[in-house]
């Protein structure tokens, strides 16, 4: 059988068990892998909306300042 036929949650589970037989240095560049992908996945998504112009420097300032304005800055000890 394909790694591809399985269902989601033997996927899930035959992972579980591979990560659990690893070391330290094997978690540790399976930790990295899954942060590069979801990173490169975020950045696509993120590519494709700008190209699309759902995301534009105009929205990511005036989220800025409404999160600003939402959460305002104290500075400790005031």
């Amino acid at each position: 059988m394909e790694v591809a036929d399985l269902t989601e949650q033997e996927l899930k589970s035959n992972l579980i068990k591979q990560l659990d037989n690893m070391n330290k240095g094997q978690l540790v560049a399976m930790h990295q892998a899954a942060a590069k992908l979801l990173a490169d996945e975020l950045m696509e998504s993120f590519s494709k909306e700008w190209t699309e112009g759902k995301i534009t420097r105009e929205k990511i300032q005036a989220a800025i300042e409404e999160h600003r304005r939402r959460h305002p800055y104290k500075a400790p000890n005031s």
